[in-house]
């Protein structure tokens, strides 16, 4: 039987670690476009990670944003101080136990949990995982100076520890035999969303093809996180068509209340129904 916050797909189970929610003006994170004219002024965006219990292995996708992190030009993630340790225990997960961190993409609030300040630097806070990201997102982020504060205290010390291995997302890796990565570039060129197919259900963690339950109504709503809204709005279609059709529950990065849900066909288009 399923526990509340927890989810039966096949023979694994998965449940939310929550670090914090934000309000965010709806007209902000949706700018210079046409929104129905019942959309809520204000909506809630969560910052949270996705466990993943397989009958072998422990596993989390996406590690939110992390206590601790210098980041004046965010302050929505700047020092932040959030109790997510105290909820991976509370929830069952002792970090030493974790076998694989897998990472839809390098954005800061993805990543952030890689690694927690130990007496004088950054260390893995997972030491006994390995960690997966994108060889494409990797490179580029190690080419630009703008992202050097990002890598040193999320990223590098990961690297250091031997811990971190990267994939091409066109290679389509399957992880503990469960969990495909599948390309999903719009967001950011080398964003992924990751399938999880278990005896006959399925479920999606989609990464940031959406941030709101909004743009599954209307889905030509691009946030303003998007580096390529074209590109993200077909990405968008094809992953509500493809959770429609195989009867998907949704993991979403950036919903608000259970965070999971399921997506609808309607004659409009699609609707979307929490779990």
């Amino acid at each position: 039987m399923e526990k509340p916050g927890r989810y039966i797909v096949g023979d694994c189970e998965v449940f939310k670690i929550p670090e914090f929610e934000a309000p965010f003006a709806t007209e902000a994170l949706y700018p210079n476009q046409s929104l129905a004219s019942d959309s809520p002024q204000e909506i809630t965006l969560s910052m949270h990670s996705w466990i993943v219990r397989t009958p072998e292995q422990t596993i989390i996708i996406d590690t939110a944003s992390g206590n601790g992190r210098d980041r004046p030009a965010s302050p929505l993630f700047h020092q932040l101080n959030t109790p997510y340790k105290q909820r991976l225990l509370e929830a069952g997960i002792d970090p030493d136990d974790v076998d694989l961190v897998l990472m839809t993409h390098l954005h800061g609030d993805h990543i952030g949990w890689n690694t927690h300040w130990v007496k004088d630097r950054w260390v893995p806070l997972f030491r006994n995982a390995r960690y997966f990201c994108s060889d494409i997102g990797l490179a580029s982020w190690q080419k630009d100076p703008a992202r050097r504060i990002l890598l040193e205290d999320s990223i590098n010390p990961v690297i250091e520890a031997g811990l971190l291995e990267t994939f091409h997302p066109s290679d389509r890796p399957l992880f503990a035999d469960l969990l495909q990565v599948v390309p999903t570039p719009g967001h950011s060129h080398d964003h992924a969303s990751i399938i999880l197919h278990s005896g006959d259900d399925y479920a999606l963690f989609s990464g940031d093809l959406m941030h709101n339950e909004l743009q599954v109504e209307q889905t030509q709503l691009t946030s303003r996180f998007c580096a390529q809204a074209e590109q993200a709005a077909a990405q968008r279609l094809w992953a509500l068509n493809w959770a429609a059709d195989h009867q998907a529950i949704w993991f979403s990065s950036h919903f608000a209340a259970t965070s999971a849900g399921y997506v609808t066909r309607t004659q409009e288009g699609f609707a979307w129904h929490f779990a």
